[in-house]
């Protein structure tokens, strides 16, 4: 067991961790940006689409193209890769585009295909929560990752940075039907692990992996301002925020 302590408060008695992907060890608005960009492009080329809506449709996505940033309030931020395809589904009808919802997630999934065959070239570690999980691991901590994207392409990303070590199972967006916000995959990620949700924590960047958690049994979630949320923001969910999880000390 340990204690993992801030300025601000202290979590005791914890033997299992639970952390989303992006935004929470690897760089999201570098690697969801340049998917959303592949996204949109792809599907300005299927449907031959003007090419001025390019900004507008990341933007939909939740991508500003000016700035280079995931946007806190976006659907990309908000919520899991259903929910995500429905919205944008609507906001294509509403711009007069004849697309369902089927037909965005073939696109979603050729493109990520291509995107994954390249993503050392879109992959970016936080530096400072890749230390963190080597820490917590060196103390004997169970982990897991419990993530939105898919296994297949979590796995290729652990196997690129030589992290396979680094955690114990991984609950990616087809180990259930259900999605991540369910608390369905957290649930799962407890069973693999064989972990008691009062010894557990999850680790997140945005309000999704504080109800996955909650919603899987797990009643404290830290969230870190790594990703697309301010950690004032946070603190409106989680009373355990911090701006970095270097600000956690483990004992």
């Amino acid at each position: 067991m340990i204690n993992l302590k801030t300025d601000n408060f202290e979590i005791d008695n914890i033997d299992t961790i639970l952390f989303d992907k992006d935004g929470t060890f690897i760089d999201l608005h570098y690697f969801w940006g340049k998917m959303t960009e592949m996204r949109v492009l792809e599907i300005i080329k299927r449907f031959n689409l003007k090419e001025d809506l390019f900004s507008v449709l990341c933007l939909k996505l939740g991508y500003d193209t000016l700035n280079g940033k995931m946007l806190k309030d976006g659907i990309t931020a908000m919520y899991s890769r259903p929910v995500i395809i429905e919205i944008f589904c609507k906001d294509l009808n509403n711009l007069g585009v004849s697309i369902t919802e089927f037909q965005i997630e073939e696109v979603f999934d050729e493109v990520s295909k291509t995107f994954y065959e390249n993503m050392s070239e879109y992959t970016k570690p936080i530096e400072d929560a890749i230390n963190f999980i080597k820490l917590v691991k060196s103390k004997g901590i169970k982990t897991g990752i419990v993530t939105s994207d898919a296994t297949e392409s979590t796995l290729l990303t652990l196997k690129h940075f030589h992290w396979e070590r680094l955690f114990d199972v991984v609950i990616g967006r087809e180990s259930t039907k259900e999605t991540k916000e369910s608390g369905i995959p957290v649930k799962l990620a407890l069973e693999k692990l064989q972990s008691n949700p009062k010894f557990t924590v999850m680790i997140g960047d945005a309000p999704m992996d504080y109800l996955a958690a909650k919603n899987g049994g797990v009643a404290r979630t830290i969230l870190a301002a790594t990703g697309q949320i301010d950690e004032e923001t946070l603190s409106q969910t989680s009373q355990y925020t911090v701006s970095s999880l270097d600000e956690i000390s483990i004992c």
